[in-house]
């Protein structure tokens, strides 16, 4: 008898877009070739030497042991802290924050202890590619919400009303979005909000770029709207805003009834966060912030090399101008081509990685999400090398 190897839900998981164009960049690499990469999250600067002190002096003095399964009471409470004094939201560290390994471990922890089997959840469109997978992954049911190209990418809430049903549970919101770069304002977080609460809606807060705000525009969390931070779960992370990507540190803040069941889900999937990491965090929110204000400002040089590069590249637009995160979501105006296809032909002919938009839902067919988390000469050499390959579809 044949054996049945996987579960029917694998069948609905796509293998990450992003990750299918860092692999076609790497093979080009081993056969020599020099890509510019445009595809990966992931901030090029080193971690900041006090938060890597802080670590190997833990590391070092024998911090290497499990820890509460929520997280040390010291980084909870620097959380905390953080949290109150760059969101203006008051949790409490013992019961309604805990640690995690990344925001992408807080939303899975979310689903788990939220969602039942059925529910249906309200996804952004076009929107981070773990969303939908995350809430199949616990057998319910993303349902696209479209976001509004023509105002700043915001939820289309009128779209929205016809999506509700009786099982549906929650709406996931992104600001600063990936891949859209773009950041919800305060009055359109707060109407996101009112529809959220008309419906008896969790709002699920993915807020990993919280602090990666350019132009003066103003972050918002959900959670700081009056009367919703008992109906709010925050995804937070250190990996952007310290570039600490590959320390696996991340938080999750919202009720204690939440907290108490992801911690029993963390018991069963990985116990705790390393322990000497911990540390580390301890000292990135508790030490100095230059080191923060330093990589935003790095970040905005890069962010105008882009959009400067594709005001001047035939074939691509940039319909909404990006004013957080460290993406540009460019429209490819290529007739014939799509944009997968596109990014192949970008990669094998001009070197440049980029990822198309089509991973992040359907309304991200046609467009290509790039990602200035490279250094400031790479973005300009990028650039030229993107206007020179689009020549061939320069009308």
């Amino acid at each position: 008898m044949e054996v049945a190897l996987l579960a029917d839900r694998m069948a609905k998981i796509p293998f990450a877009g992003i990750r299918r164009v860092f692999e076609k960049a790497a093979r080009l690499e081993a056969d020599g070739i020099r890509v510019i990469h445009f595809e990966i999250g992931r901030p090029d600067f080193d971690t900041p030497e006090h938060i890597k002190e802080a670590a190997s002096k833990a590391l070092a003095g024998g911090m290497v042991h499990y820890t509460p399964n929520n997280g040390i009471p010291s980084l909870r409470d620097a959380l905390a802290a953080s949290i109150q004094t760059y969101k203006g939201i008051e949790y409490d560290p013992d019961t309604e924050i805990m640690v995690t390994a990344g925001a992408q471990e807080s939303m899975f922890l979310t689903f788990q202890g939220c969602l039942n089997p059925g529910d249906e959840v309200l996804v952004p469109d076009p929107g981070y590619t773990q969303f939908s997978s995350g809430v199949q992954l616990v057998g319910a049911r993303p349902v696209p919400l479209p976001l509004r190209e023509d105002d700043n990418f915001i939820p289309d809430l009128d779209a929205a009303e016809d999506l509700i049903t009786g099982r549906t549970r929650a709406i996931i919101v992104n600001s600063p979005q990936n891949p859209t770069g773009a950041v919800i304002d305060p009055e359109q977080m707060k109407a996101v909000c009112r529809f959220a609460d008309a419906h008896g809606l969790t709002v699920f807060s993915d807020e990993a770029y919280d602090r990666i705000i350019f132009e003066n525009s103003l972050f918002i969390s959900p959670a700081a709207v009056p009367g919703m931070k008992d109906k709010t779960v925050v995804w937070g992370s250190l990996s952007k805003t310290y570039s600490m990507t590959g320390w696996r540190v991340g938080y999750l803040a919202g009720p204690a009834e939440l907290i108490r069941a992801a911690v029993k889900v963390q018991q069963n999937v990985m116990l705790s966060v390393c322990s000497f990491a911990q540390a580390g965090a301890v000292a990135a929110l508790r030490g100095p912030q230059d080191c923060v204000r330093t990589m935003v400002t790095e970040f905005d040089q890069r962010r105008r090399v882009i959009l400067d590069g594709v005001a001047r590249t035939p074939g691509i637009s940039c319909p909404v101008i990006p004013k957080g995160a460290f993406y540009v979501f460019a429209r490819a105006d290529t007739p014939g081509i799509n944009s997968w296809d596109l990014a192949d032909y970008l990669l094998n002919q001009g070197h440049i990685a980029v990822v198309p938009g089509d991973p992040f839902g359907s309304r991200g067919k046609g467009f290509l999400r790039i990602s200035y988390a490279t250094s400031l000469a790479e973005c300009r050499e990028g650039m030229e090398r993107f206007a020179v390959a689009m020549k061939k579809f320069d009308s």
